[in-house]
């Protein structure tokens, strides 16, 4: 019996240290094997948000060429009245074909709103960052704001008269849930701009909401262009520090930090090509280890079952052997 005893402690302690290996090995594999696979999704989230992007910005900038659109914007005063009736159409028909744009809108040369398919007339848009891009000749898409109660997207083209001159610009406003459908994925994915701020975030409380806090002079420009509404009057933040850091350095990056209960969250940052935006692809490590832990949890049970069987059948051999031995 004692030797019995011996043999199954050393067993057990044989099996208790071959899982133990294989434990660290599976936790090593499969960190491993998620990081890869965490970088494989940013790059191919980033890919779809530029596409997203540069098939809006492409939009606006072929709606911005249409002769009754060049020719309101480019005509004065005393001829616009005239020019007014087909421009008013051509705009409400752009926004009636897409259940995405919410309204069509142009500025002048001033960036003042001379016609629009929402209540938006006459508003002085030259300090918002769409307008003043777009005035400057450039294409623009923006970052998500909050604007009459909706999260929207503007995207703009600068308006050229004959002459080639910028006459004004053409707005469109899009809800952004175009933008976010594009990037719905089986996983947490966070869009940033260059100063961290959210500008996507399965948390909607989250939304326009810093990684980590962000110094007021860096506060001061988007606020000022009411970059992200004009409700948004200052700039909340988390204390994402580490995560906020890779992300403002750009490119592509891996890395590991601690969310606010003091979960280990793996993570894979992407710099996007049309805007300074980066792309956070995450994961926990709980989660992530789950799979693995299961099933060696699973092999664990079948591997002491089988040896207590195996050690009872060679006890039950023994006892045989030995009843055996003393009949003769």
């Amino acid at each position: 019996m004692k030797r019995f005893l011996v043999l199954m402690s050393l067993a057990l302690l044989l099996f208790a240290a071959m899982f133990f290996a294989a434990g660290i090995l599976a936790r090593d594999r499969a960190l491993a094997d998620a990081d890869r696979e965490l970088m494989t999704r940013a790059q191919f989230v980033a890919h779809a948000l530029d596409r997203t992007l540069q098939q809006r910005m492409i939009q606006a900038f072929t709606f911005a060429a249409l002769p009754s659109l060049r020719g309101f914007a480019a005509s004065d005063e005393t001829t616009r009245d005239a020019r007014a009736a087909i421009a008013r159409v051509e705009l409400a028909a752009i926004v009636n074909a897409d259940p995405y744009i919410r309204a069509a809108t142009i500025v002048d040369k001033n960036g003042v709103v001379i016609m629009t398919t929402d209540d938006a007339m006459y508003a002085n848009w030259r300090a918002r960052a769409f307008v003043a891009t777009a005035l400057r000749g450039h294409l623009h898409a923006s970052t998500p704001a909050r604007e009459t109660n909706a999260i929207v997207q503007f995207y703009s083209a600068p308006i050229l008269n004959n002459a080639g001159d910028i006459a004004g610009a053409l707005i469109l406003r899009v809800d952004a849930r175009e933008m976010w459908n594009a990037l719905t994925a089986p996983y947490h994915i966070i869009v940033v701009d260059e100063i961290g701020v959210r500008l996507m975030d399965r948390s909607y409380a989250q939304l326009f909401v810093a990684l980590a806090p962000v110094p007021a002079d860096l506060a001061a420009q988007p606020l000022a262009e009411k970059r992200y509404g004009a409700d948004i009057t200052e700039i909340r933040a988390t204390n994402l520090t580490d995560l906020a850091n890779a992300a403002q350095r750009g490119g592509a990056a891996q890395l590991v930090y601690r969310d606010a209960s003091g979960r280990a969250i793996h993570a894979a940052t992407q710099r996007i090509t049309t805007n300074p935006w980066t792309v956070i692809v995450s994961e926990s490590e709980d989660d992530i280890l789950f799979p693995a832990r299961q099933t060696l949890y699973a092999q664990i049970g079948i591997a002491i079952a089988s040896a207590l069987i195996t050690l009872a059948l060679v006890y039950a051999a023994q006892s045989v052997f030995a009843t055996v031995g003393r009949k003769r």
